[in-house]
């Protein structure tokens, strides 16, 4: 059964111990003006919230035994709201090495206008914006955290969930599939990845973003 049955069936379905949940956290005030969050430590929009029920319906039968989240409020109050609709009520784990890519200046910036200088940073990975970091130093930090989690899906220690930003999912989905629109979410959208053979599976249960991957978030 794929997870796009295993949504049908959602209230029903017993989740493996194998599997990592992962979403993009909730709409903040500059998401419909197309301006970055970056470091910018906004909270989640009043429709931010509202659109989150979708996964916390989805995912409240599920024995969820942690989320992880870093401690930007965006991303920590998504967490807060997955948690208390998930009946197993899994302790929010702060997780700052999971912290977006940090843009400095960019933060706050529209994204349009920026995309060229993502693109240059993306390529030359020991550069970094003024008063942010390298891509070479946000992997720094943020593998380690990553291959800890693989490891601990890898040992059927799950159920787990992570509310994560928009470089952080596409760093996922990168290292796994050398393709950064596999894991493409929409705010508040949810995937999940396992364990297949000596490679990794990853499904939209919804909210992938449809079109080139935006790093700049």
């Amino acid at each position: 059964m794929d997870i796009k049955e295993k949504m049908l069936e959602a209230l029903g379905h017993k989740p493996h111990a194998d599997e990592f949940f992962i979403m993009r956290h909730g709409k903040t005030a500059l998401d419909p003006i197309q301006r970055s969050d970056g470091w910018l430590d906004f909270p989640l929009s009043d429709d931010g919230r509202v659109r989150l029920l979708t996964a916390e319906q989805f995912l409240k039968k599920f024995p969820i035994k942690a989320i992880y989240a870093p401690t930007l409020k965006r991303t920590t109050e998504t967490a807060e709201i997955m948690s208390s609709g998930i009946l197993s009520r899994p302790q929010v784990i702060a997780a700052d090495e999971a912290k977006t890519w940090n843009f400095g200046v960019l933060a706050g910036t529209v994204k349009e206008e920026n995309r060229p200088l993502i693109a240059h940073l993306m390529l030359h990975t020991k550069e970094a914006p003024e008063g942010g970091e390298s891509r070479d130093a946000f992997r720094a930090r943020f593998l380690p955290w990553f291959e800890a989690r693989k490891l601990e899906v890898k040992k059927g220690n799950g159920p787990t969930l992570a509310v994560l930003s928009g470089s952080a999912l596409r760093e996922i989905s990168w290292q796994l599939f050398q393709d950064e629109d596999k894991v493409d979410l929409d705010e508040g959208g949810l995937a999940v990845v396992y364990p297949d053979g000596d490679g990794w599976t990853a499904e939209t249960v919804f909210g992938h973003k449809d079109g080139k991957a935006e790093w700049l978030s």
